[in-house]
This record gives structure tokens, C-alpha cells and sequence, in this order.
């Protein structure tokens, strides 16, 4: 997943990433930047699970503080061409629906005293919001989860944009079930500091998982 757009530069300038390692360094995060100015921080995979790498652009990004926890990052900086500070927060969420409660209520707690600040929560929720954003697989198992998200949306005042370029955001090997897992949620003063924000899903290539791009510029032209 990715953030960019007008207002701090022309390209990508955040980048987060689900992992699978154990450890990680500046060789890999320069390789994804390609010789731009960065920096990241990191969270440990645990098993094949809760790995997250967040890096940024520093030409555009000043991080000032990282917190890392279970199944998530957070970050607090600025936008140095805007001066806009932000409160980011990537997720990769866990299975089990009282591990994913646990993570709520404790990113609740963390967002409570940044209320009508500019955040942006992203990543791999392992959930949806609606039945219609999940395919065919176990939706018993599907709907077990959509009222404690939506609560921990609602009671954080999160804005869910709609997502263009696909309807869904990860697919089984053989297309049998697919749900849109990734996606930003962001505060309403985000949106209104960044009105053109737009979600898109791109092509996932070999991956069962799309990238996401959150964008906010003001140009649009058109397919």
C-alpha cells in the first residue's frame, strides 16, 4: 500500500508493506526506493504472520516518532512541503476475531487523543464491512466480524472512501472466494485538508493480494 500526491510530491512517498521477516535493513528498503532519499521502520514477522515495513520518502516526509505494536505501526510526522502534520497507522490484522477486538480497542485508545487530526489507518484489515465485499467462502465466518468493524469505525469517526479500479482487493489461487481486505480509513479532518483523496486498487500481477494507492491529487484524467 502506498500514499502519494499533490501537495508533497509527484510520486509514492509512503510505502507499507506486509512481511514475512524476521529482520530487515537499509539494502532492502534502498531497493524499493531506488535511490531516493528514506528512511523505515519495521515490525517482526511472527511465524508466517504480523510482519510490517513502513518506509518513507525523507525529501518529503519528516517521521518524528514510531510506535510499534502487535499487528500494527504507528507513526506521527509531517508533510515538510505542507507543514500538515499526520498520525499514520498501517495495520495487518490477525484471524482470530478476539485478537482482532484486542486490536481495536487498543488502536482506539491510541486515537483518542488525536481526535480532529489528520489520520490515516492502512493495511490488511482481514475483514470487510459488507457481505457484498466478500465472495462465496465461509460467510458465516465473514459476518462474525463486520459488526465489531463497523463499531470501530463509526466510534472513531473513520471515513471508508470507495475504492476504484477493482471491487475486491484479495483472491484466493483459483478466484473461488475473493473479499476487499486492504483498504484506508481516514479521519474526517484528513478529508477535509485532503478533499480529492482517492483509494485504487491496481492489477495484483502474481500476488493474491492488489496493491493499494491512496492518492491525493487534484488531477484527474480520466481512464
Amino acid at each position: 500500500m502506498s500514499v502519494g500526491g499533490e501537495g508533497c510530491c509527484d510520486e509514492d512517498h509512503f510505502m507499507e508493506c506486509e512481511t514475512k521477516l524476521v529482520a530487515c535493513d537499509d539494502a532492502l528498503c534502498a531497493s524499493l526506493w531506488v535511490g531516493m532519499p528514506h528512511s523505515f521502520v519495521y515490525s517482526l514477522s511472527v511465524g508466517e504472520s504480523r510482519g510490517l515495513l513502513f518506509s518513507w520518502d525523507c525529501s518529503v516526509v519528516e517521521v518524528w516518532s514510531t510506535v510499534s505494536l502487535d499487528h500494527a505501526v504507528m507513526t506521527h510526522g509531517q508533510f515538510i512541503r505542507s507543514n500538515e502534520e499526520f498520525h499514520l497507522v498501517n495495520v495487518y490484522a490477525p484471524c482470530d476475531n478476539g485478537a482482532k477486538q484486542i486490536l481495536w480497542d487498543t488502536l482506539a485508545v491510541l486515537l483518542q487523543p488525536f481526535v480532529g487530526k489528520n489520520i490515516c489507518i492502512c493495511g490488511n484489515f482481514n475483514v470487510v464491512h459488507l457481505l457484498e465485499e466478500h465472495r462465496y467462502v465461509r460467510l458465516h465466518v465473514i459476518q462474525s466480524n463486520i459488526a465489531p468493524f463497523n463499531r470501530f469505525i463509526d466510534d472513531n469517526s473513520l471515513v471508508d472512501l470507495p475504492l476504484y479500479g477493482r471491487k475486491y482487493t484479495w483472491y484466493k489461487g483459483d478466484d473461488s472466494s475473493m473479499s476487499r481486505l486492504e483498504e484506508f480509513l481516514l479521519s474526517e479532518n484528513w478529508c477535509l485538508v485532503w478533499p480529492s483523496c482517492m483509494q485504487v486498487a491496481q492489477l495484483r500481477g502474481l500476488l493474491d493480494h492488489c496493491p493499494l494507492l491512496l492518492t491525493v491529487s487534484k488531477d484527474d484524467w480520466g481512464p
